[in-house]
């Protein structure tokens, strides 16, 4: 019920109501709380070439393969995004094309410059955080394929 999926995902019912019928635009974290109640990849929530804003970074998903999605991050300078545990088995893996961030598990994020890589947990809270520059990432999150 949309109880339940509100209750689960730690949102208002109004604000998932709203979300459902079209008349929200619902932020990067709002619709990350609703895929992990579900249970579904964050992409099946969104369409291809979609942009989500929050607190100055977009996203934007480019393609579903079988089990990961790709998406493109941009970053204003000092933006932050704080990022709860994805499910289980979830694994991001990184790439900076421009400027530098801070990502990887909130306990221990690294430091990525241009042209760099990193992977990691997404099962665990987890930032990514840009400097003093603007930054671009091409991000894959890949999920556990379950039998």
């Amino acid at each position: 019920s949309l109880t339940e999926l509100a209750d689960r995902a730690g949102i208002s019912k109004s604000t998932l109501s709203l979300i459902e019928s079209g008349k929200a635009n619902p932020t990067i974290s709002t619709l990350w709380a609703i895929a992990d109640a579900l249970e579904v990849p964050f992409g099946l929530l969104i369409d291809v070439n979609n942009i989500i804003e929050e607190d100055g970074i977009s996203v934007r998903l480019i393609e579903r393969l079988n089990n990961s999605e790709v998406y493109i991050m941009k970053f204003r300078p000092k933006s932050m995004r704080r990022a709860a545990p994805h499910a289980g088995g979830v694994r991001e893996h990184v790439f900076v094309a421009g400027g530098s961030i801070l990502v990887g598990p909130a306990e221990s994020p690294k430091l990525v410059g241009k042209w760099e890589t990193h992977d990691f947990r997404g099962d665990v809270p987890h930032v990514y955080v840009s400097l003093d520059d603007p930054s671009l990432a091409v991000v894959v999150v890949e999920y556990e394929v379950r039998a």
